[in-house]
């Protein structure tokens, strides 16, 4: 009956299991597991695997599903990504890397402010590809003076595209709500003020272009 005795100190390098089996050796502080002529690494096969903290004393676990009922072979992306990349598979159980994106839709908002000395167009935010918007709020803080107004479109398309002139009053401190019915674009889109000071000496406004953005 052969035995396994502690050897420290010897000139054995690894042991073999088996006559043809595998070799297990340390590889600078590194358990490793070869074939028998150790010319590659080998196959291992557990039931879990546990990573240890050796400060802390505590581990996570890998395991299998119990349900399982089929083998599977996952094949690792060939590097570690980018910051907010999530893993995803082909079908086949090829992994890469991939942007993270949300499961529904999104609605946000963008604010700009103008103020009664400001130059036209006022520039505000680039609509993203197949975006849709829903309304614009125009919140006037500060009445206008003069005949002051504005729309809010496109730059390089309509200028009023989203609300005309008639949709607020700048000259009345309020707020106004102009809902949009138009369809998303599938490309991107400059949003622009176009704003005609007409003699005003005060005034100041919010103007939100609130969008959907689609699920992914």
């Amino acid at each position: 009956m052969a035995s396994w005795l502690k050897i420290i100190g010897t000139q054995t390098g690894r042991f073999i299991l088996g006559l043809t089996g595998v070799s297990i050796k340390n590889n600078s502080g590194t358990l490793d597991v070869k074939n028998n002529a150790d010319t590659a690494y080998a196959p291992i096969k557990v039931e879990k695997i546990t990573h240890f903290n050796n400060s802390a004393g505590f581990g996570n676990t890998w395991q299998v599903s119990a349900t399982q009922a089929a083998n599977y072979t996952y094949t690792e992306p060939e590097d570690d990504g980018s910051p907010g990349e999530v893993l995803s598979t082909d079908g086949s159980g090829v992994l890469s890397w991939v942007p993270a994106g949300s499961t529904a839709p999104c609605l946000t908002a963008f604010e700009t402010t103008v103020n009664f000395g400001d130059s036209t167009p006022i520039t505000m935010f680039t609509l993203p590809a197949a975006a849709t918007v829903d309304h614009v709020t125009i919140i006037v803080d500060t009445a206008f003076d003069g005949t002051a107004n504005l729309t809010v479109g496109v730059n390089g398309g309509s200028a009023s595209e989203f609300t005309t002139t008639s949709d607020s009053r700048l000259q009345v401190a309020d707020r106004y709500d102009v809902p949009y019915q138009g369809l998303p674009d599938p490309g991107t889109l400059d949003i622009e003020i176009a704003y005609a000071a007409g003699g005003a000496s005060v005034g100041s406004a919010r103007v939100i272009v609130a969008y959907w953005t689609p699920a992914t």
